[in-house]
């Protein structure tokens, strides 16, 4: 049976906002959908590759995520999934005291998805996504690092979806 992939998301806020000022009130209500879907294949809007894990990482403890050998488990087999581009990154942080770094120096780092740390708090979610060319990893730019900068374990959910090697 041949691979299929298809993805479908969406997004939306709906944030309303009203301020005393000094000589009014001021109120703002908008609503932002921001949709995202994929087809399988290779090329814009497509991808043909995911992983999910869902796992716990102790405090001070980092977790490392390589995105050219992603461990898959199913159905009692295993293999590993290598991806050339990355076209989404969900990744949750199911603590409720634990903030998490994200993309910390570590060898090999993914470094086209974030220049620097990004700290996640806790209960924060990171949603990326660059659905045309997606973010490219090779031998050496392909790994993603979480810190744990708690006190306690804090497990973390994370969904990544790209384009296979």
């Amino acid at each position: 049976m041949p691979q299929t992939f298809s993805l479908a998301s969406s997004l939306r806020v709906v944030p309303s906002w009203s301020d005393d000022l000094t000589t009014t009130t001021v109120t703002d209500t908008v609503t932002a959908l921001l949709t995202l879907a994929m087809a399988g294949g290779t090329g814009n809007d497509q991808a043909n590759g995911f992983w999910k894990d869902v796992f716990s990482i102790n405090a001070s403890a980092q977790y490392t995520i390589d995105l050219r050998a992603l461990p898959l488990n199913v159905f009692g087999g295993t293999g590993n999934l290598s991806l050339s581009s990355v076209k989404l990154v969900l990744i949750e942080n199911r603590s409720s005291t634990a903030g998490l770094s994200i993309s910390t120096s570590v060898s090999n780092r993914w470094a086209n998805f974030a220049a620097d740390t990004l700290v996640l708090p806790a209960a924060g979610v990171l949603y990326a996504t660059a659905p045309k060319g997606g973010w490219a990893t090779t031998t050496t730019n392909k790994v993603l690092s979480i810190t744990n900068n708690g006190g306690a374990a804090a497990s973390v959910a994370a969904y990544i979806v790209g384009v296979k090697t």
